[in-house]
């Protein structure tokens, strides 16, 4: 029997009017039912598929059409590809440049993690909502076109608030390499270790993305 020996958690906690896309509803929750009171505890959420810890299908963006419950499981885990950005200043590109010194780390099926450090950084203010790391359309190409199964990062859009957004995603859905989002990425992802990371999201029937948790395995004595 394979041991474990680290697992890390790279899933931000879900609660109410957690920070995110501006232009679309933050999560709200309510208390239905309090234990002291009811008996039982039950809540609701109201909240797009997009919301927290995700993963965007190809589906996500016309015109392609895989959804989520149609990714087959085996291609949402796989050999982790961390990325050290946190040097990177705020509102700047993840451009090939930056991705080229990890090209021999990068194999086709890998997972790459974007690793910006703006996981730390979740608050509705101007530096996380609008001024993250993000990939650029060119990044995006570039790792697409090296394979890989699915690039996460540590911010609500892989592509940041600016206008390449949609171009960054549809370099990678168009390929079929889906996208993992609102992540959190410590330092010790990129502490040299073997990680296999675990990307399941919610099996919702033709959603174009659903709620996901996303953790890394480190396996060893």
């Amino acid at each position: 029997m394979v041991a474990i020996k680290r697992m890390l958690d790279l899933s931000q906690e879900l609660y109410h009017l957690l920070p995110g896309v501006p232009q679309l509803p933050a999560p709200e929750f309510k208390l239905h039912l309090i234990g002291v009171k009811d008996g039982w505890t039950l809540e609701t959420v109201n909240m797009t598929l997009h919301t927290g810890t995700h993963i965007d299908s190809p589906a996500h963006l016309s015109p392609y059409t895989q959804t989520i419950d149609k990714i087959p499981v085996e291609q949402l885990q796989g050999r982790a590809a961390p990325i050290a950005l946190y040097h990177k200043a705020a509102g700047s590109a993840i451009a090939v440049a930056d991705l080229e010194p990890y090209a021999d780390r990068i194999q086709p099926g890998d997972i790459v993690l974007l690793c910006t450090g703006w996981g730390q950084k979740v608050a509705w203010t101007e530096e996380y909502i609008y001024q993250s790391v993000y990939l650029s359309a060119e990044g995006a190409e570039w790792l697409a076109g090296r394979g890989v199964k699915g690039v996460g990062i540590d911010h609500f859009s892989v592509g940041g608030m600016v206008e390449s957004n949609k171009d960054a995603h549809r370099a990678l859905l168009s390929r079929g390499v889906w996208i993992a989002e609102t992540l959190v990425l410590p330092p010790e992802i990129c502490d040299g270790a073997e990680w296999h990371l675990f990307c399941l999201p919610m099996k919702v029937r033709d959603g174009s993305g659903a709620q996901a948790r996303v953790v890394a395995v480190e396996y060893g004595g």
